[in-house]
């Protein structure tokens, strides 16, 4: 027993969807949480390519807005079950200040949706590490987590100011790990690049 809605992974699908999405993203310049999740929860095959971008199996389980032990809530949970890896992705705000916020004139500090996002993760790993044979979360999940990823998406390209900041930004996203584990951090935009990576190495071995 757990949490999570089964489904069959369908690149065909998923490829229709990323489409549809970027055509809908397209059309836009920066935009709230609410909005831009309706969008990714309404194509979950989509949704899965995320799956491969944070080194999970192909998924067959998904849930959006997992709640762990009544306390805190994931927007995204994608999961194999045969290898019990699951990766944990929060979704942040896609707007100018998500990522960087007003600071000094010599610099602007870290933006508050990236901040919460990455609180989040923290809490995650917390609770899949604090306590690994708890009952509750194994039912959650359906049984034990053998491999976590974690992953925070926020903010645009666009709302990165100059080389200081995209420093600041690639340093955090490639070299922060919470618990052992690399915890992701991409912009929406890197989301679709890596997203479209991810369906093209899948379709060669189709």
């Amino acid at each position: 027993m757990s949490d999570f809605d089964p489904i069959a992974y369908d690149l065909s699908v998923a490829e229709a969807e990323l489409t549809s999405f970027k055509t809908w993203f397209g059309s836009k310049s920066f935009i709230g949480e609410t909005e831009i999740v309706k969008e990714i929860r309404a194509r979950p095959q989509m949704a899965c390519l995320l799956g491969s971008v944070l080194n999970i199996p192909a998924p067959d389980l998904i849930k959006f807005e997992l709640t762990m032990k009544g306390i805190f809530r994931t927007d995204l949970v994608l999961g194999n079950d045969h290898a019990r890896a699951f990766a944990l992705i929060e979704f942040e705000p896609a707007e100018k200040t998500t990522l960087f916020k007003r600071g000094t004139a010599q610099y602007r500090y870290w933006g508050s949706g990236l901040e919460h996002g990455f609180g989040q993760i923290i809490d995650w790993a917390w609770v899949r590490d604090e306590n690994p044979d708890d009952i509750v979360l194994g039912n959650t999940f359906g049984g034990k987590i053998k491999k976590s990823a974690f992953a925070v998406i926020a903010g645009r390209d666009d709302g990165i100011d100059g080389p200081l900041e995209q420093s600041r930004f690639d340093y955090r996203r490639h070299l922060v790990a919470v618990g052992g584990h690399h915890a992701q951090i991409m912009t929406y935009d890197d989301m679709l690049k890596r997203m479209e990576e991810s369906l093209t190495t899948a379709k060669t071995y189709i």
